[in-house]
């Protein structure tokens, strides 16, 4: 099914919030994202993303994760002079330091002076597909228990 058919179902369609929990953690979701503003940052926090973004956009944003990259998210790659490649996106940049977390959410700090290389990737660190395991129902799930997190946090 193309992404705007599956899109056009899963904003007339609902699942349940229950479900939605579960496929947050079989996705492979909870490895990269906290939905818990007590838990230690990851990737985007995502207690309140649905009173950020309507269904649509967050629909969007999970079947073409690199259609729109949050901001402070854009995913770096530094070629070291050692040849090792690192991936992950920016916390903190200084003169002799970055800090970058990768997908897993690891800090790592490297020295400015052993990167060879830097770019910016047109890429999130968030794979595309994670949702062709799943049917439209449990992707309406996962959109419902994303909106339930944001009513909570009223």
């Amino acid at each position: 099914m193309k992404s705007e058919e599956t899109i056009a179902i899963v904003l007339s369609q609902h699942g349940t919030v229950a479900r939605g929990e579960q496929i947050f953690s079989q996705a492979g979701c909870v490895a990269c994202h906290t939905v818990n503003a007590a838990e230690p940052l990851k990737g985007p926090f995502l207690g309140n993303i649905a009173k950020m973004f309507p269904r649509r956009e967050l629909a969007e944003s999970i079947l073409d994760p690199a259609k729109t990259i949050a901001q402070g998210f854009v995913t770096h790659q530094f070629t070291m002079k050692s040849g090792a490649t690192l991936m992950g996106f920016v916390t903190r940049e200084g003169a002799e330091t970055i800090a970058i977390r990768d997908i897993a959410g690891q800090q790592q700090e490297i020295r400015v002076a052993d990167i060879a290389k830097r770019e910016h990737l047109p890429i999130s660190l968030m794979p595309p597909g994670l949702m062709t395991s799943f049917n439209v129902r449990d992707f309406a799930s996962l959109l419902d228990y994303l909106q339930s997190l944001a009513d909570a946090a009223k």
